[in-house]
C-alpha cells in the first residue's frame, strides 16, 4: 500500500498547460517519486517510480508532447489535491491510497487499492536493461458500477455480451492471438463517463471482476504510467458523452489519417491468386460485368522464399504490364508482405550479418518453430533495409498498398527474444506499431500522402500510420458473424478506425453448401457497413496444384449462388462512398468512429443491450441478420430528439417511430437497415 510521507511540491511553469504535481513518497520503506500532470482537456497523466527520476518511455501510447490546454484548467487546492479541468486527483486521508473524482457531479471514478513494485530479475543475457526494471501490480475499483468497452479486438470474449465481464486479458503474443484474431489495445471507456489508458508497452495483463474490480500487471517496467480522461463540466450523462472521451483520446495519442478515396470501395481477395494470369482474369471478370472493385489482393507465396519480398518471375513474369492492366480497370493492387525471412532467401545472410533479425539471450538469431526468422522492427537499420526491398520490388512498380500479414508477430517466442537489445517483456506489445512504422516512414520519404496498409495486428498509434485492421482467420459460421458484429463495436471504441472482417469468414466455407451461400449474403450486408469492405477466404473444395503452387476454390461474386443479391449490396456500398469518406474524415478531426455502438449516439438504456446492431455514421442504423434462414429480425429503434424525426426502412420505405423495438421481416434481398429522416 502507498504510505505517503515527506515533501509536497507543485510546479507550475509559465504555461498553465504544463502544470505538474510532484511528491516524494515512501512505498514499503523505499523512497519513490509520484508525478501527476495535466495532459489534455479534463485529463491527467500519473507516473510513479521506485527510482527518483521519472522516465519518458521511448515506446509509449501517448504522444511525446502533451495536448494543449486553456489557461486556468490546472489547479492545486492543497497538499493532497490536484485537478485539471473536470478531473481531480486526491491523496486520501489514510495517506495510503489515492482516487480520482469528477468535479461536475462529485463522482469518484476510481479508488486505488494497491500499487506493488517487485524486483524484476532480468534474464541472463549478453544485454543489459536500459533502466531499472520492476514487476508491477496495480489494482483499483470503479466506485460506480457500469459497463466497460474497448481493449482492442477479442472475439473469445464476445460469447455473451458486448461489455467485458469477468474478463482476463494476458498481454503476450502467444495468448493475445491464439487464432490470430485478437489485438490488445490497453485503453477502455466506461459507461460512467471516463476513459483509462495503460501507457506501458510490455507484457502483462488486464483483469476485471464483478464489473468493478480492476487489476493491471506489467512484467518488466520502470514505472507505473497511466492516463485518465473524463467528460467536460458542461457535459451530462443524460446526453451522448462518449464523443468527448474519444476526442480527448486522439488528442493524447494522435489522430487517424483521412481515408484515401480509393479505399472506400470494394476490395476483392482470396487465398490465393497464384499467378499474374489468374489475377488479371478475375480483374477482367469484374470489369466486364461492371461490378466495381477498388482494390484487388495478391496474397502470400507470390515469392520463391519467405523474405525475398519479390515476385516469383515464373508466375508473375511482367509486373509492369499487370499494373497497367489493373489501372485500365480502375483497380489498385495490394500485396501480401510477411515480416519473416527463411534461411534460403536472398536476404537472409545480409540481414543476419547486419544483426537485423530477432535475437536470443546470447545474441544469436532466434527462429520460429517453422525456422522462419522474425525481423527486429525496433531496429532502425532493419526498417531501412526492409523498406528498400519493398520500394525496389513493389513500390517502384506502382504497388502502394501493403497487406501486413502475420503482424503479431506470428510465431514469436515470448520471454526468449530480444529486440534492439531490449527484452521483449519490456517492449513487445509495441512491435506491430514499429512494423507499421517501416511502411509509414517509407511512404513519407517518397512524398506519398494517401496511404493505407492492412494489418492483422496493431497497437496504440498504429491508427496514425495509415493502418487498417482485419480480424484474422475467423470461421465461416453464423455464430462467428454475430461475434464479429460485437467485436467491431469494441474495436471502434479502442481507437481502431479502419476495420474489416473477411466477408464470409476465412476458414470452413464450402462452395455450394446452402448454409454457407446464405452466410455470404448476410456477411456482405454486414461488410458493406464496415469502414473497409473486403471479401476474402479460404474456400473449399480446392483446385489442383499447378506450377505456381496451391489454390483454393473460387471467391468471385458472380460465381456465388446468390450473386444478384451480393452485387446489389456492392452497388449499395458504392453509392455510400462519399458518405463514408465524410465520416472517416470526422474520425480524423475528433476521434468519433464511423461504426459505433448504439449507446454512442443515444442514451436509451436499451441501447446498451441492443448489442447486435450499431450506427454507421450519423444516419444509418444497421442490424445485420445472423441467423440461418431467418424470416424476421428484432430491432430496437432509439428515440430521436429532433422534431419530426423518425426512422425509415431503407428497403420498404416504411416509417417507424423511435423508442420502440420492432420485429422486422427479412428476405435474402434485404435486411433491417434504417435511415434517420424528417417528416412534415
Amino acid at each position: 500500500m502507498l504510505i505517503l510521507l515527506l515533501l509536497f511540491q507543485l510546479i507550475i511553469l509559465n504555461d498553465a498547460s504544463l502544470c505538474i504535481f510532484t511528491r516524494n513518497i515512501h512505498l514499503n520503506g523505499v523512497k519513490q517519486q509520484l508525478q501527476v500532470e495535466s495532459w489534455g482537456a479534463d485529463s491527467i497523466r500519473i507516473r510513479l517510480s521506485p527510482d527518483v527520476v521519472l522516465q519518458t518511455p521511448d515506446y509509449q501510447a501517448l504522444l511525446p508532447d502533451k495536448p494543449n490546454l486553456g489557461s486556468g484548467d490546472c489547479r492545486q487546492l492543497n497538499e493532497k489535491t490536484f485537478s485539471n479541468g473536470n478531473l481531480q486527483f486526491t491523496i486520501n486521508d489514510d495517506n495510503q491510497t489515492w482516487s480520482l473524482q469528477r468535479l461536475s457531479d462529485g463522482l469518484t471514478l476510481l479508488q486505488v487499492q494497491s500499487t506493488e513494485f517487485m524486483p524484476y530479475i532480468y534474464p541472463p543475457s549478453v544485454y543489459s536493461p536500459v533502466y531499472s526494471l520492476y514487476n508491477l501490480s496495480f489494482s483499483y475499483i470503479h466506485s460506480q458500477s457500469g459497463y466497460l468497452y474497448g481493449l482492442g479486438e477479442h472475439r473469445y470474449a464476445q460469447n455473451v455480451t458486448l461489455p467485458y465481464h469477468y474478463f482476463n486479458l494476458p498481454f503476450e503474443f502467444s495468448s493475445t492471438a491464439p487464432s490470430n484474431g485478437d489485438i490488445t489495445i490497453p485503453w477502455y471507456v466506461h459507461s460512467s463517463g471516463f476513459g483509462f489508458l495503460w501507457n506501458l508497452p510490455g507484457y502483462g495483463s488486464f483483469d476485471v471482476q464483478n464489473d468493478t474490480q480492476i487489476m493491471w500487471t506489467a512484467k518488466a517496467t520502470h514505472q507505473l504510467d497511466l492516463w485518465i480522461t473524463t467528460i467536460p463540466k458542461e457535459a451530462s450523462l443524460s446526453a451522448p458523452f462518449y464523443a468527448p472521451l474519444m476526442k480527448n483520446f486522439v488528442d493524447a495519442v494522435g489522430r487517424p489519417n483521412p481515408l484515401p478515396k480509393f479505399a472506400s470501395g470494394f476490395w476483392q481477395s482470396k487465398n490465393r491468386y497464384r499467378s499474374q494470369d489468374e489475377l488479371l482474369e478475375v480483374a477482367k471478370g469484374y470489369h466486364d460485368r461492371q461490378i466495381p472493385v477498388s482494390v484487388i489482393h495478391i496474397d502470400w507465396f507470390h515469392w520463391i522464399a519467405f523474405g525475398d519480398w519479390n515476385f516469383n518471375p515464373k508466375c508473375w513474369p511482367n509486373v509492369s504490364q499487370m499494373m497497367d492492366q489493373l489501372v485500365s480497370y480502375g483497380m489498385k493492387a495490394m500485396i501480401s508482405v510477411w515480416p519473416v525471412v527463411e534461411d534460403n532467401s536472398e536476404n537472409f545472410l545480409p540481414m543476419k550479418a547486419a544483426g537485423l533479425l530477432t535475437h536470443d539471450a546470447n545474441g544469436s538469431d532466434i527462429a520460429r518453430a517453422d525456422n522462419l526468422y522474425i525481423l527486429d522492427e525496433f531496429n532502425p537499420a532493419t526498417r531501412q533495409y526492409f523498406w528498400e526491398k519493398i520500394k525496389t520490388n513493389y513500390f517502384n512498380y506502382g504497388i502502394k498498398i501493403y497487406w501486413l500479414d502475420a503482424a503479431e508477430p506470428e510465431g514469436s517466442k515470448p520471454g526468449l527474444q530480444w529486440w534492439y537489445n531490449r527484452h521483449d517483456e519490456e517492449i513487445a506489445m509495441a512491435w506491430p506499431r514499429e512494423h507499421h512504422r517501416t511502411f509509414y516512414e517509407g511512404f513519407k520519404e517518397q512524398g506519398e500522402q494517401d496511404m493505407i496498409m492492412l494489418s492483422r495486428s496493431a497497437w496504440i498509434g498504429s491508427h496514425r500510420m495509415g493502418i487498417a485492421v482485419w480480424s484474422g482467420d475467423i470461421e465461416s459460421t453464423f455464430v462467428e458473424l454475430l461475434k464479429q458484429i460485437k467485436v467491431a463495436q469494441n474495436v471502434a471504441l479502442s481507437g481502431i478506425y479502419w476495420w474489416t472482417s473477411d466477408i464470409g469468414g476465412y476458414r470452413g466455407g464450402v462452395l455450394g453448401d446452402d448454409q454457407f451461400e446464405e452466410l455470404l449474403v448476410r456477411w456482405f450486408q454486414f461488410g458493406a457497413f464496415c469502414p473497409i469492405f473486403r471479401l476474402h477466404g479460404d474456400r473449399r473444395p480446392s483446385v489442383p496444384d499447378n506450377e505456381c503452387g496451391f489454390g483454393n476454390g473460387h471467391n468471385e461474386v458472380w460465381l456465388f449462388k446468390y450473386s444478384s443479391q451480393i452485387i446489389d449490396v456492392i452497388k449499395l456500398r458504392e453509392s455510400l462512398r462519399v458518405y463514408i469518406e465524410y465520416h472517416l474524415n470526422i474520425s480524423h478531426q475528433n476521434g468519433t468512429p464511423i461504426l459505433r455502438p448504439m449507446f454512442y449516439d443515444f442514451t436509451d438504456m436499451e441501447c446498451y443491450t441492443a448489442e447486435d446492431q450499431y450506427m454507421f455514421g450519423t444516419d444509418y442504423l444497421v442490424a445485420p441478420v445472423y441467423i440461418y434462414q431467418a424470416t424476421s429480425r428484432s430491432v430496437y429503434l432509439p428515440k430521436l430528439s429532433q422534431q419530426n424525426a423518425t426512422w425509415q426502412h431503407y428497403y420498404t420505405k416504411q416509417i417507424y417511430e423511435g423508442g420502440q423495438r420492432y420485429n422486422i421481416n427479412v428476405t435474402l434481398n434485404d435486411f433491417p437497415l434504417f435511415i434517420k429522416t424528417t417528416t412534415n
